[in-house]
């Protein structure tokens, strides 16, 4: 924990305010033993205010941004979080994922009424590492966990699904349940909350209480096909981009999504591709579409 204590030393000289998320903070508060959930980064929330200043922090305290293909601005304008390495190649420190949002769905698609600056008004202070850290309030650390399953790890990842599951375990009354399926209500995001709950049932036994999922689940086809997929587990993630496009609540963020992905702007392209040719990026656009597309009309047709 050496190398978190002093990132979070960083910001509070920085007076820069942070969250800690997942990776220890989650096996200090949910497992008997801190050693028993493994991590590969560190997850550190900041205010979107702050962005520009915790990047500045991050590289003074030997971290760069580091993406396969999408620049920094892409990343700000369109995405909840941007990863850093350490400068040197260091295979011993561990690289750092800067969210200042709650959960990333595909470019555009992110309902607009998450809230990340919300959850700071409910953030409290713990003692944690033998330091005083912020802390998200357990109905907002349900709803994020929830979240991040659905969103990013749909089919893969057994740690995911343990995390929730340890949480909703904890005793009854513990959470505020009506708040919560409220929050999910206004920030549009109750089917994601559904399928991310339904998986955990499915594979651990672990369900909340009676009446929260029956609220939850969607109407018609699109409540049936998260049941369906919750309940078959996709090793390979061949509906994975399906499932992204079953979380969204509202027809509005699909149809922004699609607009976006049918005819991003030459900005949104030469970002999310990394290069400075409009028109390699488009062509780099289209050609991942197309190979999406294909994926996805292959797994739908060999379910048949």
């Amino acid at each position: 924990m050496a190398e978190l204590c002093r990132l979070l030393s960083a910001f509070r000289h920085a007076e820069i305010p942070v969250i800690p998320l997942k990776g220890p903070l989650l096996g200090e508060a949910l497992y008997t033993d801190p050693c028993m959930r493994p991590f590969t980064d560190l997850d550190l929330l900041v205010h979107y205010a702050d962005v520009e200043r915790a990047v500045a922090l991050l590289a003074t305290s030997g971290y760069r941004y580091i993406a396969l293909d999408r620049t920094l601005e892409y990343e700000l304008t369109y995405a909840t979080a941007a990863c850093f390495v350490p400068s040197d190649g260091s295979p011993s420190v561990f690289s750092v994922d800067l969210h200042w949002g709650l959960v990333s769905f595909p470019a555009g698609a992110t309902p607009r009424t998450i809230d990340a600056e919300e959850v700071w008004t409910r953030a409290a202070e713990a003692r944690r590492w033998g330091v005083s850290v912020l802390e998200l309030r357990q109905e907002d650390l349900l709803l994020y966990l929830a979240l991040h399953l659905a969103v990013h790890h749909p089919f893969v990842g057994f740690i995911w699904r343990l995390d929730l599951a340890l949480l909703l375990r904890r005793p009854p009354g513990h959470f505020d349940w009506p708040s919560i399926l409220e929050r999910a209500r206004r920030w549009r995001v109750r089917g994601a909350l559904y399928f991310a709950l339904r998986v955990v049932e499915e594979d651990l036994s672990v369900t909340a209480p009676a009446g929260v999922l029956s609220e939850l689940k969607p109407l018609g086809l699109r409540g049936e096909a998260l049941e369906r997929l919750a309940r078959h587990r996709d090793p390979r993630a061949r509906f994975e981009h399906l499932v992204d496009l079953l979380l969204l609540d509202a027809g509005r963020d699909l149809l922004r999504a699609i607009a976006i992905s049918a005819a991003p702007t030459p900005a949104f392209v030469r970002g999310r591709y990394g290069t400075s040719s409009t028109l390699r990026a488009y062509l780099d656009h289209y050609r991942r579409i197309g190979a999406l597309g294909l994926h996805a009309a292959q797994a739908i047709a060999g379910r048949r």
